[in-house]
């Protein structure tokens, strides 16, 4: 984890300790530090001043160590695509699966497998990546991620976070509701909002749901509001 704050990968919450590799044969734990013990074919690489594990072999790492949510976050952030300018992704799927397999045999491989089956390019946000797996947590069936609708006049496309079309419904983790006040909103914010969810719905003639970071961390506030919007359930 320590590795992944390094790398600017998003982290929940402050990480309780510091994670490094041993610098001897063996690894240990003690004042809120734990060293690794080496493999040997870790991959490390210069940032800023620091020699850290390579982007792949961290998230590997945080997969074999940390919660799903945390991996899961930290594996969807390294393989963002920007799809609003320049920029490239961190890694990519091929260099995460070079990696686990490098380490193989390994101590809770499986976990990490299950996390790199679930990483995806298309979230765009760790609000999207936890929403995402509250879906599968509750039974709710997956979701199409960012798909694109021309809406009239638009020459761009907006892309839905999350569609099922098969059930007319669409969703948007909307991470900008736990901030706002009436006296941050702005009303042209909310204006352009109201319009564009407005026309994607004329366009598509779908449900829409919304909801916030604290709906999809508590999940019973999450399912009900797909529930609401018609998702069933398996």
């Amino acid at each position: 984890m320590t590795a992944a704050v390094l790398h600017g990968l998003p982290v929940v919450g402050v990480p309780a300790e510091v994670v490094l590799l041993a610098p001897g044969p063996s690894g240990r734990r003690r004042n809120g530090v734990v060293e690794l013990t080496r493999r040997g074919v870790e991959e490390i690489v210069q940032e800023d001043g620091h020699q850290i594990t390579s982007i792949p072999e961290t998230v590997i790492e945080v997969a074999r160590t940390a919660t799903m949510l945390d991996a899961l976050i930290i594996a969807d952030a390294a393989l963002r695509r920007p799809r609003f300018g320049p920029g490239e992704p961190r890694c990519t799927s091929g260099e995460l699966l070079e990696a686990f397999h490098r380490r193989l045999p390994f101590p809770r491989s499986l976990r990490v497998a299950a996390v790199l089956d679930r990483a995806t390019a298309d979230a765009d946000s760790p609000l999207e990546s936890l929403s995402r797996l509250r879906m599968e947590e509750l039974g709710f069936p997956p979701p199409v991620l960012q798909l694109p609708v021309r809406r009239p006049g638009r020459a761009a496309a907006s892309y839905l976070d999350f569609a099922w079309p098969e059930y007319g419904v669409w969703g948007e983790a909307d991470g900008a509701r736990k901030y706002r006040t009436l006296d941050t909103v702005r009303p042209q914010q909310l204006l352009e909002e109201k319009r564009r969810e407005d026309e994607l719905r004329a366009v598509t003639g779908w449900r829409c749901a919304r909801w916030s970071w604290r709906d999809a961390w508590d999940r019973r506030p999450l399912r009900d509001i797909l529930l609401r919007a018609g998702l069933p359930p398996r």
